[in-house]
């Protein structure tokens, strides 16, 4: 990370004239949605659940593909009638360091899409990726990865359930490492009977993890902890402008009625706290079976205690460049140890 860029303390204006921007920007889309007749909620946020995101088609961030893994001839995708499911291995645990891999993709969401992170509100922004942003000290750039060897196949306003499918396009793209980092938007919903069910949650993630290790015999994959969207409760509640743009469809089963001190409210927000604890348990576990070729980041992002820097001036929930900043180094130190 550039302290120089990122570290500047943002002045409360601008944060306002941003979210006053959005706010703005998001009238405009819900009046433009009334007058064409269109479908489907209005006025509401991407990065909330999967009704509310904005389909913006994943890319890499280059045409070209990868070099082939130097183990063994290019992968190729599994069969249909290869298992897709994930099966513990039999195989000792490795522990490294491995030989630093030629090529990534990051699987994910909003936040490895890097949406709300650039100036242009509702809009991804992958230059600021923490997995493979080229804006910020990324998991990429500390690689030292080209560009034509990155791909960003993450998805605004996936779920867990989307992951199966970003694996395939991995496999697709020959790659040696990837990362994950999704579930938040399982958890983000607008009410708790949406949120996905722990047991299924571990189904789709075997798999996401399946299809990987089918297709890509050698790949080493991290899996990055769901962030603690609580944590975005406790920092912001407080400021009126983050409170006008949650109410526009933020992750509601987390930031709805956010002065709220009622029972049933502060209730609810524990709930939410520990379906993501539920996640992020599973992603442990589950990993733990592969060993020597995933690594999970043992709850670093989960545990760390984001501030208002870290947020969007846009939205106050998805990271900002400083909190991609932030989210990169601590997968990163908790990543494999490479040669």
């Amino acid at each position: 990370m550039h302290e120089g860029r990122w570290g500047l303390r943002r002045t409360a204006p601008r944060r306002y004239r941003r979210a006053a921007g959005l706010l703005a920007a998001l009238a405009l889309a819900a009046t433009a949605a009334c007058a064409t007749g269109s479908g489907g909620d209005r006025g509401t946020l991407p990065g909330a659940e999967d009704g509310l995101q904005a389909r913006v088609q994943p890319t890499g961030t280059a045409s070209a593909a990868p070099p082939a893994p130097s183990s063994a001839a290019p992968a190729k995708a599994p069969s249909s009638a290869a298992p897709s499911s994930f099966a513990p291995s039999s195989s000792a645990p490795a522990a490294g360091p491995f030989p630093r891999p030629r090529s990534m993709a990051a699987l994910g969401d909003s936040i490895t899409r890097g949406f709300d992170a650039c100036s242009i509100p509702l809009k991804d922004c992958p230059s600021k990726s923490w997995a493979t942003g080229d804006d910020v000290d990324s998991i990429a750039r500390r690689l030292g990865l080209p560009s034509s060897a990155v791909f960003n196949d993450a998805r605004t306003g996936a779920r867990m359930n989307d992951l199966a499918g970003q694996a395939r396009t991995a496999v697709g793209q020959h790659v040696e490492y990837v990362t994950v980092l999704m579930g938040a938007n399982d958890a983000c919903r607008d009410r708790e009977d949406q949120m996905t069910p722990v047991s299924e949650f571990e189904a789709q993630l075997r798999e996401g993890l399946g299809v990987l290790r089918n297709g890509l015999p050698g790949v080493r994959v991290l899996l990055v902890s769901v962030p603690d969207v609580i944590r975005l409760w406790e920092v912001a509640h407080g400021e009126r402008l983050a409170r006008a743009v949650w109410s526009r469809g933020v992750c509601q089963t987390a930031l709805s009625d956010p002065e709220s001190t009622k029972r049933d409210d502060v209730d609810r927000r524990q709930r939410v706290r520990d379906r993501v604890t539920a996640y992020n348990d599973v992603l442990r576990r589950v990993c733990a079976e592969w060993p020597g070729q995933c690594r999970y980041d043992g709850g670093a992002v989960n545990r760390h205690k984001f501030t208002k820097g870290d947020l969007s001036d846009w939205d106050w929930f998805h990271p900002s460049g400083q909190g991609h900043g932030i989210i990169a180094k601590l997968a990163s130190e908790a990543g494999f140890r490479w040669q």
